[in-house]
Protein backbone atom coordinates (compact mmCIF):
# COMPACT_ATOMS: atom_id res chain seq x y z
CA UNK A 1 0.00 0.00 0.00
CA UNK A 2 1.21 3.52 -0.79
CA UNK A 3 0.95 6.66 1.30
CA UNK A 4 -0.57 9.68 -0.44
CA UNK A 5 -1.09 13.33 0.38
CA UNK A 6 -3.88 15.22 -1.36
CA UNK A 7 -4.25 18.98 -0.99
CA UNK A 8 -7.34 20.60 -2.41
CA UNK A 9 -8.64 24.16 -2.56
CA UNK A 10 -12.33 24.95 -2.24
CA UNK A 11 -14.19 28.22 -2.70
CA UNK A 12 -13.75 30.57 0.27
CA UNK A 13 -17.47 31.30 0.59
CA UNK A 14 -18.38 27.61 0.74
CA UNK A 15 -20.63 26.73 3.70
CA UNK A 16 -19.08 24.51 6.36
CA UNK A 17 -21.65 21.78 5.64
CA UNK A 18 -20.52 21.54 2.00
CA UNK A 19 -16.86 21.32 3.00
CA UNK A 20 -17.76 18.58 5.47
CA UNK A 21 -19.59 16.72 2.71
CA UNK A 22 -16.55 16.89 0.39
CA UNK A 23 -14.30 15.55 3.16
CA UNK A 24 -16.73 12.75 4.04
CA UNK A 25 -16.92 11.71 0.38
CA UNK A 26 -13.12 11.49 0.21
CA UNK A 27 -13.00 9.52 3.50
CA UNK A 28 -15.67 7.08 2.24
CA UNK A 29 -13.77 6.54 -1.01
CA UNK A 30 -10.53 5.80 0.85
CA UNK A 31 -12.27 3.33 3.17
CA UNK A 32 -14.12 1.70 0.24
CA UNK A 33 -10.75 0.83 -1.30
CA UNK A 34 -9.48 -0.65 1.99
CA UNK A 35 -7.34 2.40 2.73
CA UNK A 36 -6.79 4.36 5.92
CA UNK A 37 -7.10 8.10 6.43
CA UNK A 38 -4.33 9.22 8.80
CA UNK A 39 -5.41 12.85 9.09
CA UNK A 40 -7.49 15.53 7.44
CA UNK A 41 -6.18 19.00 8.21
CA UNK A 42 -7.89 22.29 7.46
CA UNK A 43 -5.06 24.61 6.44
CA UNK A 44 -7.33 27.65 6.47
CA UNK A 45 -8.47 30.38 4.15
CA UNK A 46 -5.73 31.96 2.05
CA UNK A 47 -5.38 34.40 -0.79
CA UNK A 48 -4.59 32.63 -4.06
CA UNK A 49 -1.50 33.58 -6.05
CA UNK A 50 -3.70 34.17 -9.08
CA UNK A 51 -7.47 34.03 -9.66
CA UNK A 52 -8.93 30.58 -10.30
CA UNK A 53 -12.46 30.51 -11.73
CA UNK A 54 -12.81 34.19 -10.73
CA UNK A 55 -11.99 33.32 -7.10
CA UNK A 56 -9.18 35.17 -5.29
CA UNK A 57 -9.40 33.30 -1.96
CA UNK A 58 -9.73 29.63 -1.14
CA UNK A 59 -9.84 27.17 1.75
CA UNK A 60 -6.97 24.67 1.71
CA UNK A 61 -7.44 21.12 3.06
CA UNK A 62 -4.81 18.39 3.32
CA UNK A 63 -5.58 14.67 3.43
CA UNK A 64 -2.87 12.16 4.37
CA UNK A 65 -3.82 8.55 3.74
CA UNK A 66 -2.64 5.09 2.74
CA UNK A 67 -4.52 3.30 0.00
CA UNK A 68 -4.33 1.41 -3.24
CA UNK A 69 -3.96 3.46 -6.41
CA UNK A 70 -7.59 3.08 -7.50
CA UNK A 71 -8.85 5.30 -4.70
CA UNK A 72 -6.70 8.23 -5.86
CA UNK A 73 -8.32 8.24 -9.29
CA UNK A 74 -11.78 8.08 -7.78
CA UNK A 75 -11.10 10.91 -5.31
CA UNK A 76 -9.65 13.10 -8.07
CA UNK A 77 -12.63 12.31 -10.32
CA UNK A 78 -15.01 13.45 -7.55
CA UNK A 79 -12.97 16.66 -7.13
CA UNK A 80 -13.09 17.33 -10.88
CA UNK A 81 -16.88 16.95 -10.91
CA UNK A 82 -17.43 19.15 -7.84
CA UNK A 83 -17.71 22.79 -8.91
CA UNK A 84 -16.73 23.95 -5.39
CA UNK A 85 -13.23 22.41 -5.67
CA UNK A 86 -10.96 24.89 -7.45
CA UNK A 87 -7.71 22.84 -7.57
CA UNK A 88 -6.24 19.66 -6.15
CA UNK A 89 -2.91 17.90 -6.14
CA UNK A 90 -2.04 14.36 -5.03
CA UNK A 91 1.52 13.20 -4.40
CA UNK A 92 2.94 9.84 -3.35
CA UNK A 93 4.72 10.21 -0.01
CA UNK A 94 5.91 6.59 0.34
CA UNK A 95 5.82 3.68 -2.08
CA UNK A 96 5.48 1.09 0.69
CA UNK A 97 4.03 2.00 4.05
CA UNK A 98 3.28 -0.08 7.13
CA UNK A 99 -0.17 1.29 7.91
CA UNK A 100 -0.24 0.39 11.60
CA UNK A 101 3.26 1.74 12.29
CA UNK A 102 2.50 4.97 10.42
CA UNK A 103 -0.80 5.38 12.28
CA UNK A 104 0.97 4.88 15.63
CA UNK A 105 3.60 7.46 14.65
CA UNK A 106 0.93 10.02 13.76
CA UNK A 107 -1.01 9.40 16.98
CA UNK A 108 2.21 9.79 18.99
CA UNK A 109 2.77 13.19 17.36
CA UNK A 110 -0.84 14.18 18.04
CA UNK A 111 -1.80 14.53 14.37
CA UNK A 112 -4.39 11.77 14.25
CA UNK A 113 -7.58 12.24 12.22
CA UNK A 114 -8.94 15.69 12.91
CA UNK A 115 -12.09 17.23 11.56
CA UNK A 116 -11.00 19.29 8.58
CA UNK A 117 -14.21 21.23 8.62
CA UNK A 118 -13.73 23.30 11.74
CA UNK A 119 -13.90 26.98 10.94
CA UNK A 120 -10.36 28.03 11.58
CA UNK A 121 -8.63 30.64 9.48
CA UNK A 122 -4.90 30.79 9.02
CA UNK A 123 -3.50 34.28 8.81
CA UNK A 124 -0.38 34.51 6.73
CA UNK A 125 0.22 38.14 7.79
CA UNK A 126 3.47 39.84 7.06
CA UNK A 127 5.54 39.88 3.95
CA UNK A 128 7.39 37.11 2.17
CA UNK A 129 10.89 36.54 3.49
CA UNK A 130 13.36 39.00 2.02
CA UNK A 131 10.71 41.49 0.91
CA UNK A 132 11.11 44.94 2.41
CA UNK A 133 8.27 47.30 3.19
CA UNK A 134 7.25 49.22 0.12
CA UNK A 135 8.70 46.69 -2.31
CA UNK A 136 6.48 45.97 -5.25
CA UNK A 137 4.37 49.13 -5.24
CA UNK A 138 4.82 51.73 -7.95
CA UNK A 139 5.71 54.57 -5.58
CA UNK A 140 8.78 52.71 -4.36
CA UNK A 141 9.77 51.89 -7.93
CA UNK A 142 9.55 55.54 -8.92
CA UNK A 143 11.54 56.55 -5.84
CA UNK A 144 14.27 54.04 -6.73
CA UNK A 145 14.38 55.34 -10.31
CA UNK A 146 14.73 58.95 -9.16
CA UNK A 147 17.57 58.01 -6.77
CA UNK A 148 19.53 56.44 -9.62
CA UNK A 149 19.37 59.62 -11.76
Amino acid sequence: MREYETVFITKADLPESSLKQINERARATIEKHEGRLFFARNMGKRTLAYPISKQTKGVYTCLDYASKGASVGEIERAFRLDENVLRFLTVVKNEEVDVEARAAEIVARGEDVQPAFESETVSLGGRPEGMKEGMGDESSMNADASEEE
